[in-house]
C-alpha cells in the first residue's frame, strides 16, 4: 500500500493539473491520479481520527473506573475510621467502668473483674503481610472484618460491665444472686445478645447524635439524650432487645407517640415520634420485633425515631451498644 501511495504522490503525477482562464474565471482540471490521492488521504485521515477517538474513549473509561475504585476505597476507609473512633470510645468507657467496679468490690486491692478481648491500645490497625500483598482492597476488607469483630466484643463487655455495676450498687440479696448468674463477656462469650440493646432500632440516616447540640425546633443549646435516625414515614421500628413494654402512648414531653421497654438489669430503651404504636403496656417483646412505625409526632421536624438507652434512669450514648455501619 505504501509503494502505491508513493507512486501516486510522485511529483510527476501532479504535473497534469492545468489552470486555464475563460471569460475572466479560472478553471482547474484535476487528473485521475490526483483524485485517487485526495480520496486516499481523506480515508487515512478518517481512519486516524476514528482511532484517536477510540483511544480517547478507552482512556477516559479507564480513568473513570480508576476514580470510581478510588472513591469506593475512600468511602470504605472513612467507615473504618468511624469504626476505630467508636471502638476507641467504647474501650475508654470500659476502662472507666472497670476502675469503678474494682472500687465497688470489697477488698478492691485484690478484687478481679473478668475481662476479655484486646486492650484498646493494642487494636490491630493493619493486616498480615499475606493480606497486604493482595492489594489495598483486600487489606481494607480484612481490616473491616477485624474491627467489626472487636466492636462486637467491646459491645458485649460494655453491657456486661453496666449490668455488673448495676447489681453491685444494689446490695439486696436478690441482686447478689443475680451476680452469680451474670455471664461476664470473656474471650468472645457474653450475655445473651437478645438481652442487650445491641441492634439498630431502624434503618436510615443518623441526623443527630447523643450530647450537646442546637435545638432543631426552638434553637439554643441543649443536651440530646439519644440519637435520631431518619427514614421514610411508617418505616418499621424494632425493639433492640428482649423486654417488657412499660409505656406505649402519646406523651407531652416532646416524644410524641412513645414506646418504652424495660430490659432488666437497669436497662431501658425509648423510641419516640412514632406515627403508630403496635404494642401496649405489659406486652413482652423480643429483639427485632416491630413495635411501632416511624413518624413525626411530638417535637419533631420530620419523620425519624428518637432512640434512647437508659441505665438506672440515666441516659447513656446508644452508639456504645450499636454495631457500627450495619444499619
Amino acid at each position: 500500500m505504501w509503494k502505491r501511495l508513493y507512486k501516486l504522490c510522485r511529483p510527476s503525477n501532479w504535473l497534469y493539473t492545468t489552470v486555464r482562464q475563460e471569460d475572466g474565471s479560472y478553471h482547474i482540471t484535476i487528473s485521475k491520479q490526483q483524485s485517487k490521492i485526495i480520496i486516499l488521504i481523506v480515508c487515512m485521515m478518517i481512519i486516524l481520527s476514528m482511532a484517536a477517538c477510540i483511544w480517547g474513549i478507552v482512556r477516559e473509561t479507564e480513568v473513570w473506573q480508576l476514580r470510581e475504585k478510588n472513591q469506593m476505597q475512600g468511602d470504605q476507609l472513612k467507615l473504618l475510621d468511624q469504626k476505630i473512633q467508636m471502638l476507641d470510645k467504647k474501650m475508654n468507657v470500659l476502662d472507666s467502668l472497670d476502675q469503678e467496679i474494682r472500687q465497688m468490690i470489697k477488698g478492691s486491692e485484690s478484687g478481679h473483674v473478668p475481662q476479655g478481648g484486646p486492650d484498646h491500645d493494642q487494636v490491630p490497625l493493619s493486616t498480615s503481610d499475606e493480606t497486604a500483598a493482595d492489594g489495598a482492597q483486600s487489606s481494607i476488607t480484612a481490616m473491616s472484618i477485624k474491627l467489626s469483630k472487636l466492636d462486637r466484643q467491646a459491645q458485649k463487655r460494655l453491657v456486661s460491665f453496666y449490668m455488673l455495676r448495676s447489681i453491685l450498687k444494689d446490695s439486696a440479696s436478690d441482686s447478689i444472686k443475680n451476680l452469680k448468674n451474670l455471664n461476664i463477656a470473656t474471650n468472645g462469650s457474653s450475655t445473651s445478645n437478645s438481652a442487650m440493646p445491641s441492634i439498630w432500632p431502624s434503618k436510615g440516616v443518623i441526623t443527630s447524635f447523643f450530647g450537646n447540640r442546637v435545638d432543631p425546633v426552638y434553637g439554643g443549646s441543649g443536651f440530646h439524650e439519644g440519637v435520631d435516625i431518619a427514614d421514610d414515614y411508617n418505616s418499621p421500628i424494632v425493639a433492640t432487645a428482649d423486654g417488657v413494654v412499660t409505656i406505649a402512648s402519646s406523651t407531652d414531653g416532646g416524644y410524641g407517640n412513645l414506646v418504652e421497654i424495660n430490659h432488666g438489669n437497669g436497662f431501658v430503651t425509648r423510641y419516640g415520634h412514632n406515627s403508630m404504636l403496635l404494642v401496649s403496656p405489659g406486652t413482652k417483646v423480643t429483639q427485632g420485633q416491630v413495635i411501632a412505625l416511624m413518624g413525626s409526632t411530638g417535637k419533631s421536624t420530620g419523620p425519624h425515631v428518637h432512640y434512647e438507652v437508659r441505665i438506672n434512669g440515666s441516659p447513656v450514648d446508644p452508639m456504645l451498644f450499636l454495631p457500627i455501619g450495619n444499619h
